[in-house]
């Protein structure tokens, strides 16, 4: 199980390295396998090459172990991808989330297989293993199981898997259904962790693992007897997030659980939570069974 990272900024909208460790941290001990850094919940495409590149760096020297790590490097210009990468992998970072390339929209399989085939020719790094990102809500681009698959024929090793989010839990079936034996399927959502698991997926790759990591670790290790209720406590507390501005609400919630105000600023177009909607947070939470110690 891996938590999908939020990234603590400052006052000046810079992102704010010691607290994004000192949460790292606290994930990996509240037993998440592994984390992903500069994805969606990191809001990573509202920070330049150079920050992104900064902040890996600063949690390699801040003592979180490369191989613990999944980096998102996926850009709508190849090059920006290609340096990214390079840069994860010097730093022992080999697993790459990689979305497609996104402005352009209604793009060809062909297009799409030309794209993420330079970009690995241009890393020329054997060493990668690439998650391909499948979020086309947001990146209005559609990675098809055909396309994946051809992908794998062609790279072998270096498409190492996919992390599911498009919120479709047919689509993700079918598709662990058909390259499981052949990828590592993520699930975008502890909500389908138990069934995607069934269907051959290896995990989930959580945002609400920011704020419920132990919980979503102990169903998937299934360390409780009462696996049934350890899964609609998971979901009625996702639940909950999934009916607020996602990023917004987990960082209200880490904010009034650590006591630090600081963990409310996003970075512009996102915004935080206003008065009515945190109380409204707190309130379905309780319902919920969620505690802010």
């Amino acid at each position: 199980m891996l938590a999908a990272a939020l990234t603590p900024f400052d006052a000046a909208g810079e992102p704010d390295a010691s607290m994004l460790i000192e949460h790292c941290r606290a994930l990996l001990d509240e037993g998440c396998d592994g984390l992903v850094i500069l994805g969606t919940t990191g809001e990573a495409n509202s920070l330049t090459v150079k920050q992104r590149e900064r902040l890996a760096e600063r949690l390699i020297a801040g003592g979180i172990e490369p191989r613990r790590l999944v980096v998102g490097t996926g850009c709508s210009a190849t090059g920006d991808t290609v340096r990214l990468s390079k840069h994860a992998l010097s730093l022992g970072i080999c697993r790459l989330l990689q979305l497609p390339p996104f402005y352009y929209k209604g793009v060809s399989d062909d297009g799409l297989f030309q794209a993420f085939a330079r970009c690995i020719e241009r890393i020329g790094d054997q060493r990668a293993r690439i998650i391909l990102y499948l979020i086309p809500q947001l990146s209005g681009v559609e990675l098809s199981a055909d396309l994946i698959e051809r992908l794998h024929a062609a790279f072998g090793a270096t498409i190492a898997g996919c992390k599911d989010s498009a919120g479709d839990w047919a689509q993700t079936e079918a598709l662990c259904r058909r390259l499981a034996a052949k990828l590592d399927i993520f699930v975008g959502s502890e909500r389908w962790l138990r069934e995607a698991l069934a269907a051959g997926a290896v995990g989930c790759v959580s945002a609400t693992a920011n704020v419920n990591a132990a919980a979503i670790a102990a169903l998937y290790r299934r360390l409780t007897r009462e696996a049934d209720a350890a899964d609609r406590s998971v979901i009625a507390v996702r639940t909950v997030f999934d009916a607020f501005p996602m990023i917004a609400a987990l960082k209200e919630f880490v904010a009034r659980r650590s006591g630090d105000a600081r963990w409310r600023s996003l970075l512009p177009p996102l915004s935080p939570l206003d008065p009515d909607q945190a109380n409204r947070l707190v309130e379905e939470l309780a319902r919920a069974g969620a505690s802010f110690v």
